[in-house]
């Protein structure tokens, strides 16, 4: 049972890239809609934007009193190269039943 919870685990990067696509989709989003998008709670998710505006992946800005979060263009860039690196890079599903 174990192994089959540790596949279903996602990596910080598939993390980030998931909160990347929520705002860059859904754009102009507060900090709990982010979180239940991403299926993560709040006090989590909370850190996990600051990470990201830390490296100017995303913003804060107001949008009628309330903080909201955009992507700037080097958080686009970051979600085209994380497709690119995804088609590069088979995930533990795909090597099932290969021996390494």
């Amino acid at each position: 049972m174990s192994r089959r919870r540790s596949s279903l685990r996602r990596s910080k990067y598939e993390i980030y890239n998931e909160i990347l696509n929520i705002i860059y989709y859904q754009s102009d989003l507060p900090l709990t809609r982010i979180a239940r998008a991403a299926n993560l709670p709040v006090d989590r998710a909370k850190p996990l934007l600051i990470f990201l505006m830390a490296r100017n992946l995303i913003f804060e800005d107001e949008d009628e009193g309330l903080t909201v979060y955009r992507i700037s263009p080097s958080g686009v860039e970051f979600l085209e190269l994380f497709k690119r690196l995804a088609k590069l890079i088979p995930s533990d599903d795909d090597l099932d039943g290969i021996n390494l």
